[in-house]
């Protein structure tokens, strides 16, 4: 395992120095730029209030970014860059510098009427897709929202049949980076939660009182099957000769999101979510949600066992999928004090059925759980005179990808690599609400005997307008 090099600690304390010293050259010059203290204390104090409720209002009361171009007519957009170093699993984990062109979202809406809302997301990732030689682009172009909001009065919108995000947790609802400190998305979003998590639906949502808001969602299910909608056969199951699992010991959810386009879903099933959002009345403060998802069989249509060398050797039945998540968002009356949690499980009625468990593979076997939580605390720092806010943070998170409870025709070997821990620590800075500038390092531990060889040291750059 190759050790982390002195220099790089040198780059850490200059990336830190240099961001600093950026809001302190702000700060110089507030005189001359900013609106005076008292002003900008108050546009900080409705900023965090507009934060607070905004989870407790209809959806679309998060998707109003944007700037209006003509009557009813608005364009939004966010995006994040990243860049920095980070070991390479694949090269025996040596540090690799990097740049990421991560994300980039247009976010057009129309409003038809006072009761008919248009919205829409499209997502250029990793800096788009090309096809020349010359271009060295691997990307994509995602269409992850585009829907019709009915609204027949505070209590109850029809969110008609479309592309929308699943509703389930905070961080796959608010992806946008202002909405979380870290470079990249916290841990638990990555994997036990497939954010960002999409796919064909209608749902119906509101307001049921001024603290309490819900979603209720059908969709099509996520699926256990890992491989390309390419290559999907022309009968809509997965490959022939072998396919990789969607849920493993190792991976999590990571790669079972269902394809939204030309009717190639490999499973006729609908999956069911809730979410609830609150604000706790007797707490000022608190705010949170809880989340439930399931579906009766996750199970791709044709799902087979095979062995090491894909020589398919029996058939796979149905694969029933149990989801809970519920996180806390605290800002109690002690001057900057921010404190988030969350916690995720997850339980599967048919381990045996599982493409993981019957795949030849020995080590990314699943039990019939899985679960992660999450803590971590920031202290909000507003700069003297110019507006600039400093969030240093730090976050644990714990991952159990394999419990017990295995079933299936593999030999059950787990190497310990699907127990994780995440350490990270870091800083945000915002020189405006709707601009981030971050850096932070995250260290990944796990059971296995190399470890994941999985750190990094990025920074990175986001916005939200």
């Amino acid at each position: 395992m190759s050790r982390f090099q002195p220099r790089t600690t040198i780059q850490l304390v200059a990336a830190f120095s240099a961001l600093m010293a950026t809001a302190g050259m702000a700060t110089s010059q507030a005189a001359e730029e900013t609106p005076a203290t008292a002003d900008l204390q108050r546009q900080i104090d409705e900023l965090n209030r507009r934060l607070q409720a905004m989870e407790t209002k209809p959806p679309q009361a998060h998707e109003a970014k944007g700037t209006e171009w003509a009557s009813g007519l608005s364009f939004g957009a966010y995006g994040e860059s990243k860049f920095g170093l980070q070991q390479n699993p694949a090269d025996n984990g040596r540090w690799q510098n990097g740049f990421d062109g991560a994300r980039m979202a247009l976010l057009p809406s129309f409003q038809a009427s006072d009761r008919i809302l248009f919205k829409a997301e499209i997502d250029v990732e990793h800096a788009g897709i090309a096809f020349d030689d010359d271009d060295k682009l691997g990307g994509a172009v995602e269409v992850e929202q585009a829907y019709i909001d009915i609204t027949f009065n505070e209590y109850l919108h029809w969110r008609l049949p479309g592309i929308d995000i699943v509703p389930f947790g905070y961080t796959n609802v608010y992806h946008e980076p202002i909405f979380f400190y870290s470079v990249d998305r916290p841990d638990l979003a990555n994997s036990l939660i497939p954010t960002t998590w999409f796919g064909g639906s209608t749902s119906v949502h509101g307001q049921v009182t001024n603290s309490l808001a819900y979603q209720f969602q059908i969709s099509t299910t996520i699926i256990d099957s890992g491989g390309n909608v390419r290559d999907t056969t022309d009968a809509n199951g997965p490959a022939v000769l072998g396919y990789p699992a969607g849920v493993s010991g190792t991976e999590a959810l990571a790669l079972t999101r269902a394809t939204s386009g030309d009717f190639k879903q490999q499973s006729n099933q609908i999956a069911y979510a809730l979410r609830l959002a609150y604000q706790v009345a007797d707490i000022d403060g608190l705010a949170g949600s809880t989340s439930v998802y399931v579906s009766p069989d996750i199970s791709p249509r044709g799902a087979y066992a095979s062995d090491v060398n894909n020589v398919k050797i029996g058939e796979l039945g149905r694969s029933p999928l149990a989801m809970a998540d519920t996180e806390l968002r605290y800002r109690p009356n002690i001057e900057g004090i921010e404190v988030r949690a969350e916690g995720v499980g997850l339980y599967f009625a048919s381990p045996e059925n599982l493409r993981a468990n019957n795949d030849g593979d020995t080590g990314n076997n699943v039990g019939s759980t899985m679960w992660g939580t999450s803590g971590e605390l920031a202290w909000h720092y507003q700069v003297p005179d110019n507006g600039w806010e400093i969030v240093p943070f730090m976050r644990y998170t714990h991952e159990v990808l394999q419990t017990s409870g295995f079933s299936g025709l593999d030999d059950n070997q787990p190497t310990g690599a699907g127990r994780k821990e995440y350490y990270t620590i870091g800083m945000a800075a915002f020189p405006i609400p709707s601009v981030v500038l971050k850096i932070d390092y995250r260290a990944i531990r796990d059971g296995s005997s190399d470890g994941p060889q999985s750190d990094h040291l990025l920074g990175g750059v986001g916005f939200f307008f």
